[in-house]
């Protein structure tokens, strides 16, 4: 799969299919992590697996996640 590298403010950025993420169990703001071999010019990007502790209340979780989708359009990039 070819992919063009762009501009996303002063750096640079691949965007992923969906496909490619739904593939890969990713959604917006999964832990994913970055490895770079320059010998053979080849990148690396793998899932990070995040243990959500017992005390956690998965259901109210889900209730902050599916808020945080329909507004996803307007909180976009404040971790940035």
């Amino acid at each position: 799969m070819k992919r063009k590298i762009i501009r996303v403010g002063s750096s640079r950025g691949i965007l992923l299919p969906r496909e490619v993420t739904k593939a890969m169990g990713w959604e917006f703001g999964s832990q994913t992590e970055l490895t770079v071999d320059e010998k053979i010019k080849e990148v690396t990007l793998r899932t990070i697996k995040i243990d959500i502790p017992e005390e956690y209340n998965a259901e109210h979780l889900k209730e902050i996640e599916g808020t945080l989708e329909k507004f996803q359009e307007i909180l976009g990039g404040i971790d940035d």
